[in-house]
């Protein structure tokens, strides 16, 4: 069991009629805990409380025995000095020399306050303080950080940055509380956390089991949109039986154009995830639907169905009452090492990875949500970039280095694969909006065999594999829409090697083979095999294994082309080992595993 940091028992604050803050019991792990709440919630009477700023007028708080020397507080206001410039700031509370000691200019210049090393307080704008009052509470050293909504006053577009600063400090910092009122940081940044309201604790404990099995629809929506099925509910909008509500979340949740039994009233897009009301014809009811964005907006009078992404463990927890869901892993890879990069930001936006791909010299390409090419050369270093020529209505999803240097990119929502030569200019493109033969609807990945001819998956209707000679003249086609061998629903990734076409079929929770002529040969793995969820890319590394990025489980699998499972890396998180909705994978000709961890905008590159 953990053990503790902090137990607070019968603590209150304030009058006895209208307490600032009012715990029962409270129990503070050990690790990262987040305190999440509005304004007023109590948050800062609760951080204030911990760190002795304020005594309780009742109850007491007992800690694991920690000086309180080794305690680095970042108050509400930031708790500057007025007489110190930024640099003494720093200097001022460095523990005593030593090998470990950290250097005061090189964390001034992680939080992009080394040009100001000599200013005071008064001189700095409000961001600027707040990121010196997180740098100073790292300089410290101390066994438990504190910290009340830090990094307040920072633009989105770095805030990325300077937690990554925080995060690099874990080690030094083993216990860390920090307030926030924004659940995406929580999400990213927490294992733990504690909401918060009216003075009052709602809830404590892990974040992933509040996030994927709150008790409540109340809880649920505290991080972040969820979809919250009271029994009828669940009967009307996912067909199924049950006798406990069910909690979706976004990515857990496919709005299927397909001629459903619903029809769209009306579609809001808020980034990677869009809110669309639904009204079944048949009951007059009406309801909001959150799901994430995987294809162009769904246009009003569409008729749609839905369709859970973790078919498994819904279907589990539909017909189980009472029981409690665990994912039990398979064996997990061996890495050596491992590096974490974002993308270069584009104005104030981080873009997140899609789809990747290692180059014959091992250099990255890197497609991403701002709809560009990012390379990166085999040291790590940004070698180039370039825009794909439209991008408005979508993005481009997979692309593939050919033979002959050019870089096939499926242009996903313009129904076409452009090429593009080294220096990023447009020399070709196949294809064109329709169902026939070289035509496409979503073009979502390309892959390449020994003679030349070109592989491309495609999906939104089409849900098919169509084959080309190397000039382009189409040769064949295999697979249609459906669940049956041979069959797909949301191609999401393919690749060829040795007369073989292994395929992500991301719905149906499967990798299927087909022989280069079109003959379906077999499911290689699935759910019940290796416990594929939501497959979403496959790669083929030098020793023939499988590489898949599981966009459900959040974890990338490797297995054997005969669907042993030799390996899993990362699980469903924000933190270090951890991804989020990854949506690509790639290896490299030594070794190197790269993957698109996209709802965390960063680039996971493995060395095993």
């Amino acid at each position: 069991m953990t053990q503790a940091a902090w137990h607070l028992n019968g603590v209150r604050l304030g009058p006895e009629r209208h307490p600032r803050l009012l715990v029962e019991e409270l129990t503070i792990p050990q690790g990262v805990t987040a305190v999440l709440g509005e304004s007023g919630a109590g948050k800062t009477s609760l951080l204030n409380c911990l760190v002795g700023f304020e005594r309780p007028d009742a109850g007491t708080i007992t800690s694991s025995g920690e000086a309180r020397h080794q305690l680095a507080w970042v108050p509400a206001d930031g708790g500057l000095w007025p007489h110190l410039t930024a640099r003494e700031h720093l200097t001022a509370v460095l523990p005593d020399a030593s090998a470990n000691s950290l250097d005061p200019d090189q964390l001034l210049d992680r939080f992009d306050l080394k040009d100001l090393a000599d200013r005071t307080p008064r001189f700095l704008s409000m961001g600027e303080r707040s990121r010196l009052s997180v740098a100073r509470a790292l300089a410290a050293q101390s066994s438990r950080l504190v910290m009340d909504e830090p990094l307040e006053h920072v633009g989105e577009s770095r805030l990325s940055r300077y937690w990554s600063a925080i995060r690099e400090c874990r080690d030094a910092n083993p216990i860390m509380v920090f307030a926030t009122h924004s659940w995406q940081i929580v999400l990213r940044e927490a294992e733990h956390v504690i909401c918060m309201a009216d003075g009052r604790a709602l809830w404590n404990g892990p974040v992933r089991e509040l996030y994927e099995r709150p008790d409540s629809s109340e809880l649920a929506t505290l991080l972040g949109p969820a979809n919250w099925f009271e029994p009828d509910e669940a009967e009307t909008w996912l067909g199924q039986e049950t006798s406990s509500a069910i909690c979706l979340r976004p990515e857990k949740l496919v709005v299927q154009q397909d001629e459903g039994r619903f029809e769209v009233e009306n579609s809001i897009s808020s980034g990677s995830c869009a809110e669309v009301l639904l009204r079944d014809p048949d009951s007059k009811r009406q309801r909001t639907i959150w799901h994430t964005v995987r294809d162009e907006p769904i246009p009003p009078g569409t008729r749609v169905s839905l369709r859970a992404v973790l078919t498994a463990v819904v279907l589990m927890l539909l017909t189980c009452t009472g029981c409690t869901y665990k994912e039990d892993g398979g064996p997990a890879l061996s890495i050596e090492d491992s590096r974490q990069f974002s993308l270069p930001v584009e104005g104030a936006m981080l873009p997140a990875p899609r789809g990747m791909m290692y180059g014959p010299d091992n250099a990255l390409y890197v497609l991403d949500n701002a709809g560009r090419i990012v390379i990166y050369d085999q040291n790590g270093s940004l070698r180039d970039q370039w825009w794909m020529p439209e991008y408005s209505v979508g993005k481009p999803e997979g692309s593939h280095l050919l033979k002959d240097s050019r870089l096939a990119v499926a242009d996903t929502h313009y129904h076409r694969v452009l090429f593009f030569d080294e220096q990023g200019t447009v020399v070709g493109s196949l294809g064109s909006h329709g169902t026939g033969p070289g035509e496409f609807i979503y073009t979502v990945d390309v892959a390449e065999d020994d003679d030349g001819s070109l592989y491309v998956a495609e999906y939104g209707g089409n849900d098919r594999v169509q084959k080309f000679d190397r000039e382009g003249n189409f040769l064949l086609q295999f697979g249609k829409p459906g669940s049956g061998p041979g069959e797909f629903q949301r191609l999401s990734g393919l690749v060829w090697n040795d007369g073989m076409v292994y395929v992500a079929d991301a719905i149906n929770n499967r990798v299927q083979a087909f022989r280069d002529d079109g003959t379906f040969e077999k499911v290689v793995a699935d759910s019940s095999t290796v416990g594929l969820h939501y497959p979403y890319d496959i790669a083929i590394a030098p020793d023939k294994s499988l590489y898949v990025a599981e966009y459900g489980a959040g974890r990338i699998s490797r297995f054997t082309i005969e669907g042993e499972l030799l390996g899993q890396y990362g699980e469903p998180g924000r933190g270090p080992g951890q991804l989020w909705t990854p949506w690509g994978v790639t290896v490299s000709h030594d070794g190197r595993v790269a993957i698109g961890d996209t709802g965390n905008r960063r680039v996971v590159e493995l060395s095993l």
